[in-house]
């Protein structure tokens, strides 16, 4: 059976092989075992193999944070799934392999209508989105912050946003991705630049804007804290800079904001997560929330989609060896 595994912690691309491991076994009572068909490579697989994740499994082992799947099999009591439903796997089911077996009860099964493709991009980045934005009880109308606007969970907090009658201000990198962002119902959206936090502060007003959410990190940061107002909260989730969190803290102090580092799979965010899931695969059927597309790659050929991802961003690995 194909599967990547992880053999040291270092470089990914000294420490990630393509591997022949054996098959997993039948699944036991209240298990399924599953074909995965597509999983993501995306830069948290990454920090993982550097060790600096926040999890730090034995080596060797499979790595893969998500994935969409079909039921093959199930063992003896099983009444969540059956044969040939489309299910999401869960975290903690290594997902760069061809075959996995998991919990039944910890599947989410997600309708046929929504692309393989998309469905393999739904249970990290929008509910990372969905968590976010759940930060702070916000009334209706409050303003949000975020930078990498872009991006999977950019793109998804603005919709989770918008769901929850919040208003967004979306800082990115590129001008032409203005109007992009504007008609998935971003309210306001600027280019990273010198004036930037002068055009916002000029089309809130007096408005407070008390959560933001920092995907890049480094130099990036300051912007956001020229947006928020007193008594905010920060939440970084991400270093798409490759550089540290390194606010200014005489900004932290005057403004008396308060930052923390978020990572989903804290114990407090545990009991949301299979609702949210489930709501972003709704959004997804109901095509109010479109995932950005990412090219697909043979598993086997994985170093060629790390190559991919390294100049270009997150790419789909094809786990399902009868797939042309």
């Amino acid at each position: 059976m194909l599967a990547i595994q992880l053999t040291r912690f270092g470089e990914p691309e000294k420490s990630l092989e393509v591997a022949d491991l054996p098959e997993p076994p039948a699944p036991a009572a209240g298990q399924a075992l599953i074909q995965v068909e597509y999983a993501p490579l995306d830069h948290h697989d990454l920090l993982l193999a550097q060790g600096i994740y926040p999890v730090r499994p034995e080596l060797p082992t499979v790595i893969g944070n998500e994935g969409v799947g079909t039921v093959v099999s199930v063992g003896s009591g099983v009444t969540e799934v059956r044969p040939g439903a489309r299910v999401l796997l869960p975290f903690g089911v290594l997902s760069w392999s061809e075959r996995v077996v998991a919990e039944a009860a910890d599947l989410t099964v997600v309708d046929k209508s929504i692309r393989l493709e998309q469905a393999a991009m739904l249970t990290i980045n929008p509910v990372t989105a969905g968590l976010l934005v759940g930060l702070r009880d916000l009334p209706a109308g409050s303003w949000v912050v975020q930078n990498a606007a872009s991006s999977g969970v950019g793109r998804s907090v603005i919709v989770f946003a918008k769901e929850r009658g919040l208003r967004t201000i979306n800082i990115v990198r590129r001008a032409e991705l203005v109007s992009e962002l504007r008609g998935l119902g971003a309210d306001i959206v600027v280019a990273d630049s010198a004036d930037a936090g002068a055009r916002v502060r000029e089309a809130v007003g007096s408005d407070p804007v008390l959560l933001g959410f920092d995907g890049v990190s480094g130099t990036a940061t300051a912007l956001l804290l020229d947006v928020l107002t007193d008594g905010a909260l920060l939440a970084i989730y991400g270093y798409m800079s490759g550089q540290p969190f390194t606010p200014d803290p005489d900004v932290l102090r005057a403004k008396n904001i308060t930052t923390t580092e978020f990572w989903m799979y804290e114990d407090e965010f545990l009991p949301q997560l299979a609702a949210l899931t489930a709501e972003s695969a709704r959004l997804v059927s109901d095509g109010r929330l479109v995932l950005p597309a990412a090219p697909v790659y043979k598993a086997a050929d994985f170093p060629e989609a790390l190559a991919y991802f390294r100049k270009n961003g997150k790419v789909l690995l094809d786990f399902n060896p009868h797939r042309a």
